[in-house]
């Protein structure tokens, strides 16, 4: 079966090659589209190429680097540390109405 449709695709990629050529050849009119269409098919397969090697790095570097330990992210789970310091704590209100 993958052998059958890898060799369809092969022969729609050869048969597609082969009418396009035929036709920036013998006619003048389509010409400027077809290689506009061509530059286009050009940038997507390049910015797809672009985005599987993005996506290969981050696998990677998610796969096998270690986590790092950073207890503090993990007490305050993954809150900053500086929006906490204007948030009072809450024992201290608990040992104020106590005094009070």
């Amino acid at each position: 079966m993958f052998t059958l449709l890898t060799v369809g695709f092969a022969l729609l990629a050869v048969f597609l090659f082969g009418w396009t050529a035929a036709i920036l050849i013998t006619k003048k009119d389509p010409q400027n589209l077809i290689k506009e269409e061509l530059r286009n098919m050009f940038e997507i397969t390049k910015m797809l190429f672009l985005s599987i090697k993005s996506l290969i790095k981050l696998l990677i570097k998610s796969s096998f680097l270690p986590k790092p330990d950073n207890p503090t992210s993990e007490k305050s789970g993954g809150i900053d540390e500086q929006l906490l310091s204007f948030v009072p704590p809450v024992s201290d209100k608990k040992e104020e109405n106590k005094a009070a």
